[in-house]
């Protein structure tokens, strides 16, 4: 990936990660974790995006789908 590329990848991840939190505080049972997922990101990147430990993301998306099922 050259540079250009990876800048604009990570200011994409950045507005994506921005409007996430907006979306989370307007409604209470939408966990970050669960709409990154759902917008095609792996465990890991959602885990680095957020700062979180990788097995505690994957667990709460895990219970996310048993729960809508």
């Amino acid at each position: 990936m050259d540079k250009d590329t990876s800048e604009l990848v990570k200011y994409t991840k950045a507005l994506l990660l921005l409007e996430v939190y907006q979306l989370s505080k307007s409604d209470d049972s939408a966990k970050p974790e669960i709409l990154l997922a759902r917008a095609g990101l792996s465990v890991k990147e959602i885990a680095e995006l957020l700062g979180k430990n990788l097995a505690a993301v994957a667990k709460t998306i895990q219970r996310a789908g048993k729960g809508s099922k």
